[in-house]
């Protein structure tokens, strides 16, 4: 928290080199994690020892604590962005994290501003499958087509990013199956492949698995095929 307000300071004195003073900052800590906050309220605290001497010359400050987590019994108020933010954050260790996200959903279609919701929804979608690894693509996808939409710009949005997840499942099924014929073509000319050649055949993309399999037509040798 000393490291925030200083960066805050200091960026304030370079976009205000003339000024003789500081703003007041105030120092907000929202919380959403598993086990209980432990972490000392007051700076002070984390000094040991810390002589009565010395005590006026070592920072003194505390924070705002705002705990949301699973293990408070906070009541999550306020206008609709701002329940959205701290809801998404507070179920992110939830046990059911989709059926979570669809309350999400619900929150998203009561925002005013559509381009505003249209941003939320990218982050909301972003932040629990890519950032937390919780929720797997094709089930937020099922979940999208469960929840019409009237809105124009939210269903073009939504008819989008399904559309792209079809797209990406195609093409996984076109690459997964050139990598089996290849192998296979292979195991039927030079017998069975490695291991390690099982993977790098597994992982090539479509082009590269196309241009292999070209080449094994009049190959001598796996290396090559592979080269």
């Amino acid at each position: 928290m000393l490291r925030y307000l200083a960066a805050e300071g200091d960026a304030y004195r370079k976009q205000h080199p003339k000024a003789r003073r500081l703003p007041p900052i105030y120092p907000l800590v929202i919380y959403h994690g598993k086990g209980r906050w432990r972490a000392p309220r007051n700076f002070h605290d984390l000094i040991a020892p810390l002589p009565t001497v010395l005590a006026p010359f070592v920072p003194r400050f505390t924070y705002a604590l705002h705990d949301i987590s699973a293990r408070t019994n906070a009541e999550i108020k306020g206008a609709v962005l701002t329940r959205l933010v701290q809801l998404a954050m507070r179920w992110i260790f939830s046990k059911e994290p989709l059926a979570r996200l669809g309350n999400l959903l619900t929150l998203i279609e009561q925002v005013e501003d559509r381009t505003t919701a249209l941003e939320i929804l990218e982050s909301l979608l972003r932040y629990y499958v890519q950032g937390t690894g919780r929720v797997e693509e094709r089930d937020v996808r099922a979940l999208l087509e469960q929840n019409p939409t009237g809105d124009p710009i939210m269903k073009t949005f939504i008819d989008r990013y399904i559309e792209q997840g079809k797209q990406a499942g195609r093409q996984e099924g076109r690459q997964e199956g050139g990598a089996a014929i290849l192998l296979r073509l292979i195991d039927r000319k030079f017998g069975p492949p490695s291991e390690t050649v099982r993977a790098r055949i597994s992982s090539a993309d479509p082009d590269t698995l196309l241009r292999w399999s070209d080449r094994i037509l009049t190959a001598d040798s796996l290396d090559a095929v592979l080269h």
